[in-house]
Order: C-alpha cells, then structure tokens, then sequence
C-alpha cells in the first residue's frame, strides 16, 4: 500500500487506467510463474531452472508455430516440454537426489546451452499473416487484457489446490517435515516430482505469453523472471502462511514487484537499480520471517 501510495504522489501518470492495466498485464506472466514456484517452494524445494526454462519453451514455440501455422499445436508442444523439463528436474532432486539448487540450476545452465545451439543465438521471426497468435499476449476482452484473465484463473485454481485439495495438504505436508510425511504414507518422491512439473507447466505458459508479446522467438528472453519470482516468493512467505508460501501471497508479491517495476521505470531510474532493489527485498523477506521466528521451507 506504501510502495502504491509513493508512486501515485510521485507520478502523475501512474494512477491513469492505461498504465494500472499495464502493471496487470506485466505482472501476468510473473504471477503465473510464481504460482508455479510456489507449489515447489512449498513442497521444500527450489526451482533455479526458470530462466533457462522460459528462454527455451520461448524458442520452441516460435519455432514449432513457424513451421506448423497451427497455435494450438505450438501451445500443446510448449506445454509438453515445459513438462518435460520440469519432470527431469524433479527426477534428478527427488529420485537421483541432487540438492535442488544445484540440480535445477544446472538444468537451467543445459536449457541456455540448448537455446542458443538452436538458434545460433538468432531471433525466430513467426511467418503469420493473420497474426492470430498475437491475442494471447496482446489481445483483449472487452477492456482487459487477455493474459490478465489467465493470471485470475489461475491464481484461483492454486488457491483452491493448495489449500483445498488433498494435492495441496500433501504438498504442505512433505514441505513442513518431510520425513514424518514418510511414515504418515504419503510418497514423498512422487509429489516432489509433481511440483516440479507444475511448475514446468506454468513457465510454459508464462512462455507462451511472452512469445505472443514479443511476436517472435527471442534467445535472451525471460533472463529477469528468475530474480523476480524468487523475490516474490520470498515475499509470500515473509507476509502469508507462517512461512509457508501460498498462492494468494504470490499474487501479492507479484503485484509488489511488479508496481515497483513499473514506478521506477516512470521515474526513470537506471535499470540496474531496479535489481538492486529487488536483491534487498529478498534480503529483507527473509530477515523478516527470521526476526518473527519463521522457518522458510527450503532444502538446498
């Protein structure tokens, strides 16, 4: 509310009903992610796979609609091999045993070594005439912008999973004591992987996102998401749930983030800036949860 309140005093263009739907469509395909961080996060684990993940699902897309015409065919197979990556990182971490932040960022390391083998480092420019693909990034419904309505639905859908399902129990479960889970029955192996592909789900999408934004298949694309959703998710822990990232707390560090993207940058300070701030948030996310007693549910 303070971050909302300076920025509207500081700017004058800031509170105008351009640039608030902007901040919602720019925290979309950040929330999206997030929410996926957050199923992994609650679990006890850790996802440094996302940028390598987001650049890749990015290029494969432009490149499988390039040489398709079909959009949903370019959307299952982006989806597919979001899974795909995010099956083989909770392979590695909860049945191989790699630490996950080890794991995941190497991942990460072969999905950027992957990218740019692909394209030489190229853009992929996407030969659509009736530019259909466009929509899903750009396109409206009535006043609000299409990827608003994904990012509603599916912080909806990760409420309701999380704090509603047996899915979600089970989840929070093996994030709080992993062991005890153990022996109260629950796979613990099974559903570890199972957040890693939900999160591989949502980077898809969020990729899929972008790629309509952009219009093309670009090599450094999505290279900012994995400090962001990392400061995010740290927020939802420090503000909601004792520690315990939740969905609704991940909706809120997004909208957090992303208004503070958006004043700063109306205020024209150096984008550098803009990650040093967001490096002192997590800094201070967690010495927050640390000063009122808050365990974070993370095993490297």
């Amino acid at each position: 509310m303070c971050l909302f309140l300076f920025f509207s005093i500081a700017s004058e263009h800031f509170l105008a009903s351009r640039n608030l739907l902007l901040v919602l469509r720019q925290m979309s395909m950040l929330t999206i992610i997030s929410l996926g961080f957050t199923f992994v996060m609650a679990a006890g684990g850790f996802d440094m796979s996302i940028a390598g993940a987001i650049g890749l699902v990015n290029i494969v897309f432009a490149l499988t609609l390039a040489a398709t015409g079909s959009i949903l065919l370019a959307v299952l197979v982006a989806l597919l091999v979001g899974m795909l990556i995010g099956s083989i990182n909770g392979f590695l971490v909860a049945y191989v045993g790699l630490p996950d932040f080890i794991g995941t960022f190497a991942m990460g390391s072969i999905l950027y070594g992957v990218k740019m083998l692909a394209t030489r480092g190229n853009p992929v420019f996407i030969d659509d005439p009736s530019r259909a693909f466009l929509f899903i990034g750009q396109g409206h419904v009535g006043p609000i912008p299409f990827p608003v309505i994904l990012m509603f639905f599916f912080v909806a859908v990760a409420v309701f999973v999380l704090g509603k399902t047996q899915l979600g129990r089970r989840v929070y479960a093996i994030g709080g004591n992993s062991v005890a889970a153990m022996y109260a029955g629950i796979n613990v192996k099974k559903y570890r992987l199972l957040t890693f592909v939900i999160s591989g789900l949502s980077v898809a999408l969020a990729s899929v996102i972008l790629t309509s934004r952009l219009g093309s298949g670009q090599p450094l694309a999505g290279g900012d998401f994995l400090l962001d959703a990392i400061a995010v998710v740290f927020l939802s822990t420090s503000m909601f749930g004792e520690g315990e990232p939740t969905a609704l707390g991940a909706f809120v560090g997004a909208l957090i983030i992303s208004i503070m993207n958006n004043g700063l940058t109306m205020l024209n300070v150096p984008y550098y800036f803009q990650h040093i701030t967001k490096g002192g948030i997590v800094i201070a996310a967690v010495l927050l949860s640390t000063l009122l007693g808050q365990k974070l549910r993370i095993k490297f």
